[in-house]
């Protein structure tokens, strides 16, 4: 049923935990299961409420990652495939002695030849690596600006004429320094006109020079091909040791195979200037296909030297025979010869070529390897094989007829020589041609590109990483904030512990802390919230805690209530205006006693003057209901802490302040006495030595039990007992939609 214009609103605080009248014993309560083990709820509630940690991590690391991003220099990659070919194939000479120059090197050999420094060597000196000439940037952030400029003109001056922020190129083509300047940086500072000069790094003038011209001063030699910058802008210029340029690109290049055993070797390079990558891998395979072809050629060049020395010899053996021959055939040595003979003859001429070719190659081979080398192995057990085969030969050619015996040697002499001469001959020819044309077993299969898209950074990757850290970052932050504070926030904790009642939490009232805000900075007088807005919650929870305070007066010696707190900051000004407001609703007449006679402010809130108040009444110095002052409120009434005394301790511990206070008592159905912090000075437990009913006032979530304890420890050693706690600023919403302390607001609009 919906209410009516003019029906009544109702609003109810409920306390569901029980709590019993202030001043009756607590009765026991058993702890939770697992009270000792945080749960997972716990865990979110910790994270919820230092949710402004972990959006401040996350932003921080959202920014972080996002400038990275900005700032850091894009890093390219390019990469070129290369064939390495079985050496055996496509040459005659060469498959007939393959033995001579070797099998294939296997993929790991021609990877570390790619990376030798020979290799790299001459790509440094190729491409003039060692040489570094790169605009002056604004620190941080000039580089990304600079990368950012698209344009064929030089970008304007921005903070500096020295700063180039886009479009400079300086092409240096020589630069010979000495030794004490290698590897330090020279500034080449551009001027009007294509000329320049070439500072030290001191500062000192070496030369002036005019682009396309050499220039030469202080030991140094330059000349520039191109330069494009603004009059004034420097040039930051090198020249490395070429050692270590060649070791920088070794640890750079980065040499792979493709597949096992494909002989596909994949070249790549990362770095930051994209068509600078693309060249060099195009260098280092043109480097790596030259050296193989020169390899090539300088083998077939020492092979073809060896046989060259062979031929006059071969060329003396064969005339020999031919005229031995001659010479026994006109002595009339002409003898016919069998088939039989003939064909061990023509065998004979087969043994003895082939034996001569094993020699030639076995020759080659002891050149370049030991004799325990399997090529060299298999050759001499071939020829062992070839000299037994020829013995056998030579058996049975003796027991021919001496005549014909002595004719099928001759005939024998004369074939093996030629068969020789002209074997070796042809070789040679053919490795003329193989010396003159040779073509190496590397061809490139793709050469390198320029890379349009940078590999790094991955700026996606980065914000997303950044947002991972940003949030464990802020969940561990959140979490450890929870464990070094330490502070108490749950009123059955405090129960438990100490067995003192939680006999009202005030929940954190955000109408309170926006006036106070406005207040502060319009430096206006702070409203009383039981006045401004008496349907706020923790107006409610104070109205909870007044029915509790009147039960408990009834009983008690008389009708002053201290209150007081473990340390300054916990509200307990707040909680002791607020409830006087309360009370006097109620009909009771209140008179409030501000007896912080150090830091005492109860005057500022009721827009007052501090002088003319308690340390004067105790002094004597001036009346008490002189002293006592009205609040806007019609029965609460305030008394302040007057001029601040030097001996605050001894006018409370007076006789005089407890008189005072029997005095007030007396005269107001309720005295609220707002005391001083009991950890910080003992003000506090000599004033509740004189109150019927004393209250401690904590802060939700600042005080670790310790902390509380050791408040009670205080009060009891001066033989008070303090009758009811009152949690003040407690966070109602702990997460996940629970109400912290059990509070409920029901009413009707």
């Amino acid at each position: 049923m919906t209410p009516k214009r003019g029906d009544v609103t109702l609003e109810v605080v409920d306390d569901l935990r029980g709590t019993p009248p202030i001043g009756l014993p607590l009765p026991p309560i058993e702890p939770p299961d697992g009270a000792g083990e945080p749960s997972l709820r716990e865990y979110l509630d910790a994270i919820l409420a230092g949710r402004w940690i972990v959006a401040a991590a996350v932003a921080l690391a959202l920014a972080a990652g996002g400038a990275y991003a900005f700032l850091a220099a894009p890093v390219y990659r390019s990469d070129a495939l290369v064939q390495v070919e079985d050496r055996k194939g496509g040459n005659t000479f060469l498959e007939d002695l393959s033995g001579a120059f070797g099998e294939a090197s296997p993929a790991e050999t021609e990877i570390e030849v790619l990376r030798s420094r020979a290799m790299l060597g001459a790509v440094v000196r190729e491409l003039r690596l060692e040489i570094v000439a790169v605009p002056r940037r604004f620190p941080v952030f000039g580089a990304a600006i600079a990368r950012r400029h698209d344009g064929p003109e030089v970008a304007g001056a921005f903070l500096g004429a020295r700063h180039g922020w886009g479009g400079e190129r300086l092409a240096v083509d020589r630069l010979l320094v000495p030794a004490h300047l290698l590897g330090e940086p020279l500034a080449l500072v551009a001027g009007a006109d294509g000329r320049y000069a070439l500072l030290d790094p001191d500062g000192g003038r070496l030369l002036e020079g005019e682009v396309g011209k050499a220039a030469a001063g202080g030991g140094v030699e330059l000349f520039v091909s191109e330069l494009r910058a603004r009059p004034g802008l420097e040039f930051r210029v090198v020249r490395r040791r070429h050692d270590d340029a060649v070791a920088e690109l070794q640890s750079l290049v980065r040499v792979a195979e493709k597949g096992k055993k494909t002989g596909i070797l994949q070249l790549s390079l990362e770095g930051e200037w994209a068509s600078g990558i693309s060249s060099i891998l195009d260098a280092l395979s043109r480097a790596y296909v030259r050296q193989s072809v020169e390899r090539r050629s300088a083998e077939a060049e020492k092979t073809l030297a060896f046989l060259e020395t062979q031929l006059p010899v071969l060329r003396a053996n064969l005339d020999a025979a031919e005229a031995e021959l001659e010479g026994y055939r006109s002595r009339g040595g002409n003898v016919d010869v069998t088939l039989e003979t003939q064909a061990a003859v023509t065998r004979a001429v087969e043994i003895e070529k082939a034996v001569s070719e094993l020699n030639v190659e076995h020759a080659a081979l002891r050149e370049r390897f030991t004799d325990e080398h399997p090529a060299l192995v298999a050759l001499q057990q071939k020829l062992r094989q070839l000299e037994a085969e020829r013995l056998k030969l030579d058996g049975r050619l003796r027991k021919l007829p001496e005549a014909e015996l002595e004719s099928a040697r001759r005939m024998r002499d004369v074939k093996v020589a030629n068969e020789l001469y002209l074997t070796v001959l042809n070789k040679a020819q053919e490795l003329r041609v193989v010396k003159e044309g040779t073509i190496g077993n590397v061809r490139v299969l793709d050469a390198a590109i320029v890379p349009v898209k940078p590999v790094a950074p991955r700026k996606a990757a980065v914000l997303a990483l950044s947002l991972l850290a940003g949030l464990a970052l802020g969940v561990t932050g959140a979490l450890a904030r929870r464990a070094l504070s330490g502070g108490v926030e749950d009123p059955d904790a405090i129960e438990r512990a100490l067995g003192v009642a939680v006999n009202a939490s005030v929940p954190h009232s955000a109408a309170h802390e926006a006036a106070e805000r406005r207040a502060r900075r319009e430096r206006l007088l702070l409203p009383i919230l039981a006045a401004s807005d008496p349907k706020d919650l923790a107006v409610e929870s104070l109205r909870s805690l007044r029915t509790s305070l009147q039960f408990a007066l009834v009983d008690a010696r008389n009708a002053i209530v201290a209150i007081g707190g473990p340390a300054p900051g916990v509200g307990k000004s707040f909680v002791t205006a607020n409830l006087a407001h309360v009370l006097a609703e109620a009909g009771k007449s209140v008179l409030l006693v501000d007896a912080d006679l150090r830091r005492g402010r109860l005057h500022q809130v009721f827009g007052q003057e501090r002088a003319g108040g308690l340390s004067e009444v105790i002094a004597g110095q001036l009346p008490v209901l002189e002293a006592i002052r009205g609040t806007g409120q019609a029965k609460v009434s305030l008394l302040t802490t007057g001029a601040i005394p030097p001996n605050p301790a001894e006018l409370l511990g007076s006789e005089r302040f407890g008189r005072l206070l029997a005095d007030v008592a007396a005269r107001y159905d309720i005295v609220l006495v707002d005391t001083p912090p009991v950890l910080a000075v003992t003000d506090a437990a000599l004033i509740a030595r004189h109150a019927g009913v004393n209250l401690l006032v904590l802060r939700a979530g600042k005080h670790p039990l310790r902390e509380i304890s050791a408040a009670l420890r205080q009060f009891g050693r001066n033989g008070v007992r303090v009758h009811g706690i009152v949690m003040n600023n407690v966070q109602l919403d702990r997460g996940l939609g629970r109400r912290n302390a059990y509070h409920y607001q029901y009413t009707y609009e």
